[in-house]
């Protein structure tokens, strides 16, 4: 069944990992993807192959989200290609850091909050103004934004910030049925894990966060947002779901 037939999606951060796996799930229930790139072309290209290997069709963008100008950048693409307005807004992109308070600079700072908090916020801002009433929005944060990471305490802190955010769009947007909410993954096995990779005792340490012992995968992932940019999640709204197997039980 494509319960999400000829919708469009914008999912930033596709390249590669959860955001990959996103475009390909809403792919699979009959929905157009704009498949957002930072860098990564080769990477995005088979992002492309994937979700036109399950009968959809994909758009890719490369834009800096960092910059205020790829912003506007990605909507004059999107604005050429598309006379139709949006459906679902994922909200992937991200930058992460394991700096202390020790160890982080301003340059740092600024940095993940640039890509983590301030790009989400404009990008959002943006594709309102191209965005159906009864469409969705969701969020993916992290489980860092929800509980206490010394090491990477300010990405813990965008991540939280985005929570909030979740909720008060989703009280703003109401009058329009457009349903927010946010995903909060805990450690799941993609790229930003391969410095842990050879070191057994930290990805022993990962994997013991989640009660069900195991990483979490990007398609662990990719299903809660089909789900929740889905009819079938239509009565939630202001949502913060932890996708994490299971921490903190």
């Amino acid at each position: 069944m494509k319960s999400l037939d000829g919708k469009i999606a914008l999912v930033t951060g596709a390249s590669g990992g959860i955001g990959r796996q996103i475009a390909v799930r809403l792919a699979e229930s009959g929905v157009t993807i704009i498949a957002h790139f930072r860098s990564r072309e080769e990477c995005a290209e088979e992002t492309a192959s994937a979700v036109r290997a399950v009968g959809s069709e994909i758009m890719l963008v490369k834009s800096d989200l960092s910059q205020s100008e790829g912003v506007r950048d990605l909507f004059a693409e999107v604005d050429k290609a598309f006379a139709a307005p949006l459906d679902i807004l994922v909200n992937n992109a991200g930058a992460g850091s394991l700096a202390t308070i020790a160890a982080i600079d301003d340059i740092e700072i600024e940095r993940l909050f640039r890509v983590n908090l301030k790009a989400t916020v404009l990008l959002t801002q943006q594709a309102l103004t191209r965005f159906n009433d009864g469409g969705a929005i969701v969020n993916i944060t992290s489980m860092s934004g929800l509980m206490a990471q010394p090491a990477g305490f300010a990405y813990g802190m965008c991540k939280a910030a985005l929570n909030s955010f979740t909720v008060s769009l989703a009280a703003e947007l109401s009058s329009r049925k457009i349903r927010v909410n946010a995903v909060a993954p805990g450690p799941t096995d993609t790229d930003l894990l391969n410095d842990y990779r050879a070191n057994e005792s930290a990805m022993d340490l990962l994997t013991g966060m989640a009660a069900l012992g195991r990483l979490g995968t990007p398609d662990d992932i990719a299903r809660i947002v089909r789900f929740l940019a889905s009819p079938e999640s239509g009565w939630l709204t202001g949502q913060i779901l932890q996708a994490s197997g299971g921490m903190r039980l």
